[in-house]
């Protein structure tokens, strides 16, 4: 993208088609008065992921605390069980999909309050509130972070089988068994839940992942909007 802005309408029109005959992008940026903020552009350090990043690390933060206490200190204090070393692994894959769902919630609840506003005022030509305004047009970022925590869950669901941990539990209850002389069946209701669950947990990875893509401005430029629509429903 170029970003063109000017006081002249026929003279910035010819720049932008000069721009297009190079295989760019014209972005019209208004009067000359925009200038300035054009220039400061490449000195500007993710202007647009500040919020994103501080709201997403905040509810990690909350989050992580709150598991702490309930699966570590509580633990700890009333069974007298170290389970500290959840923290590594069990603890951040609890966070991360709960983190993601809510950052994927955040994408899409702007434009309900958007609908809500212009409904109530009758016309969708009036600017929203201020705080709408940037919530709407952090959206995607907060769709990319949310991949990304939705990515780190997926990750540490596959190590967990490597873990010290699960293998002592599956040790165990081998050997519970043997001591026991006796074999449990397998429970075909808990097998058709886990199944169901990790098959839609994939599925919606796959769909998290589509959504995402879709939103990156060099595949959104080369999508018409009945497409962008249709990824976004689904």
């Amino acid at each position: 993208q170029v970003f063109v802005c000017g006081d002249d309408v026929e003279a910035k029109q010819m720049v932008m088609n000069i721009v297009r005959a190079l295989g760019l992008t014209p972005v019209d940026k208004g009067s000359l008065l925009a200038a300035q903020e054009i220039e400061n552009y490449p000195l500007q350090l993710f202007p647009m992921w500040k919020f994103p990043i501080f709201l997403s690390l905040g509810l990690a933060a909350f989050f992580f605390l709150y598991c702490v206490v309930l699966d570590i200190i509580y633990t700890y204090i009333y069974a007298k069980n170290d389970f500290s070393f959840f923290i590594a692994i069990t603890i951040p894959n609890r966070v991360c999909p709960v983190v993601a769902l809510i950052l994927l919630a955040l994408v899409y609840l702007p434009g309900i309050f958007a609908a809500v506003i212009q409904l109530y005022r009758g016309t969708k030509y009036r600017r929203f509130p201020d705080w709408l305004d940037k919530w709407m047009l952090c959206r995607k970022q907060l769709g990319l972070i949310a991949l990304a925590f939705a990515s780190l869950h997926a990750v540490f669901t596959l190590v967990t089988p490597l873990r010290a941990f699960i293998s002592w539990k599956t040790s165990k209850g081998i050997i519970s068994q043997a001591l026991n002389n006796k074999t449990e069946p397998l429970n075909h209701t808990n097998a058709w839940l886990s199944d169901s669950y990790l098959s839609l947990g994939i599925l919606g990875y796959f769909l998290f992942v589509l959504l995402g893509i879709t939103s990156l401005p060099s595949v959104s430029n080369n999508v018409n909007w009945r497409e962008f629509r249709f990824v976004q429903v689904r």
